[in-house]
């Protein structure tokens, strides 16, 4: 088995009393895109500039092809780094912008001519080659630039929110277009994004970065369906899960949880997969477990006043309160709701997640 080309090894950076990132360890195979998932301050950055050589690490190593990295300077790590903020040269044409490194490094200018012929047609653009920046798209500069940057055949690419100033449609194309290049070149990929939605398009896995912790690390589905714990579950998913605060009661052998003033009998399988001894608790409740029904419904349901509506055009999300506790889920299309409607709703209960209260770490 090859030695994978990035290994970080309990990496950890402080900056004066803030520990922004701890103990990380992430190892990224040949040929893969990894994505690195989290909310702004997360440690994204940091990690991807400690990679680079432009941050130097508190403690922990960096792996480069099996061999220790962590002293070395950027120019020696042969990695390229691309941004949201590519610039390119006014002045030259989308050829000379994409052949730049090559003539810095002195290429021959017959291997230059063939490796960005090569590179346009991976990009698709060679329809502007001739052309100068005043006259590209959104889309055509960030091919360029994202040309550019590969054209040099580094090791890996490290891709920070590189798609972030695009407006929606055009970043929809191109993370599709950089899905296909990343397969297409069999190149390896690091790409960091805040965006739940990028990262379950792109990714072949998802590394969890959560207040400089690496909290999970798994393909995109398997972060929705089973995450390690409350965080990872709010922060992937849209709309949000609901994170609601139950009792847990147990009565000759039946389980029940009382989510604000009502009651709802838990299925025997899920009961005997809860530890012994736990009272309260929190559930997580996707939008989408929850379906109304008629209040003669021989299913089991909760009943709520809607307290909250907004249509988003496929769907409508809404939220209801249930004595005391508030609910969102959604249903198909652009449906009306007043405030304080009476609305019956049932939750698949064999979706519902559980987490402790204290740790937030998911325990069923």
């Amino acid at each position: 088995m090859s030695e994978p080309v990035l290994e970080l090894r309990s990496i950890s950076k402080n900056f004066g009393s803030n520990e922004a990132l701890k103990d990380v360890n992430l190892t990224v195979p040949h040929g893969s895109l990894i994505v690195l998932l989290g909310p702004a301050g997360a440690g994204k950055t940091t990690t991807l500039r400690i990679i680079a050589g432009l941050e130097a690490p508190s403690s922990g190593e960096v792996f480069i092809e099996g061999m220790d990295f962590t002293n070395h300077q950027p120019n020696q790590r042969d990695i390229a780094m691309i941004f949201d903020n590519l610039a390119l040269y006014p002045n030259k044409t989308g050829y000379e912008n994409i052949a730049a490194p090559l003539k810095i490094a002195k290429v021959s200018k017959s291997e230059i001519n063939d490796r960005v012929m090569e590179m346009a047609e991976l990009m698709k653009i060679g329809h502007i080659l001739e052309r100068t920046p005043a006259t590209f798209s959104g889309g055509e500069r960030q091919r360029v630039a994202l040309g550019r940057a590969m054209i040099r055949q580094p090791r890996f690419y490290l891709l920070d929110e590189p798609l972030s100033s695009l407006d929606f449609m055009l970043r929809i194309d191109l993370r599709t277009e950089l899905k296909r290049l990343q397969q297409e070149s069999g190149r390896t990929f690091l790409f960091a994004t805040p965006d739940y939605t990028e990262a379950l398009a792109l990714a072949d896995t998802v590394c969890v970065l959560i207040d400089g912790e690496v909290r999970q690390i798994a393909k995109a589905q398997e972060l929705y369906d089973e995450p390690v714990d409350r965080d990872v579950a709010r922060f992937v998913g849209n709309p949000p899960i609901n994170i609601i605060p139950a009792r847990l009661t147990r009565d000759n052998g039946t389980a029940s949880l009382k989510i604000g003033n009502m009651d709802m009998k838990l299925p025997d399988q899920m009961e005997h997969g809860l530890p012994s001894g736990i009272s309260e608790v929190e559930i997580g409740v996707r939008p989408e477990h929850v379906r109304m029904v008629g209040s003669d419904s021989a299913e089991t349901h909760l009943t709520g006043t809607v307290n909250d509506m907004e249509p988003l055009g496929m769907h409508t999300t809404v939220g209801v309160n249930l004595g005391g506790v508030d609910l969102f889920f959604t249903v198909p299309g652009v449906q009306e709701f007043t405030d304080g409607d009476k609305v019956e709703m049932h939750v698949d209960m064999e979706s519902i997640l559980f987490f402790d209260p204290q740790t937030g770490r998911r325990i069923s």
